[in-house]
């Protein structure tokens, strides 16, 4: 049984000037203010700094992937391995530049 005081929420509230009808948004609530910012953080929002640092962690696992791609393509295995290498080549060039060449 319906109250006949009650308005149809599908009917429309108005008409605009070129003939098409203006709707009831339903569902709203007039307590809600949706300019408010929510006081409840366990209600699902994400906080700025929560979002700071969960995109740091990224950057930084990010930068972490790329380095050891790099290693991997060239054929390093570890850090170590690359540490070895440079010092090799470093001590190759200090021997080299006193005769005037660089022997590769």
């Amino acid at each position: 049984m319906t109250r006949p005081s009650l308005p149809n929420p599908l009917a429309p509230v108005g008409y605009r000037r070129d003939g098409r009808p203006i709707h009831p948004i339903l569902g709203a609530s007039p307590e809600h203010d949706p300019n408010k910012p929510n006081e409840d953080p366990a209600a699902g929002g994400v906080t700025q700094d929560d979002l700071s640092r969960l995109l740091a962690r990224e950057k930084t696992q990010g930068g972490r992937a790329a380095v050891k791609k790099l290693f991997d393509g060239l054929g390093f295995a570890d850090t170590e391995k690359l540490t070895e290498f440079v010092t090799a080549m470093a001590l190759l060039v200090s021997f080299g530049s006193g005769s005037g060449s660089v022997q590769q």
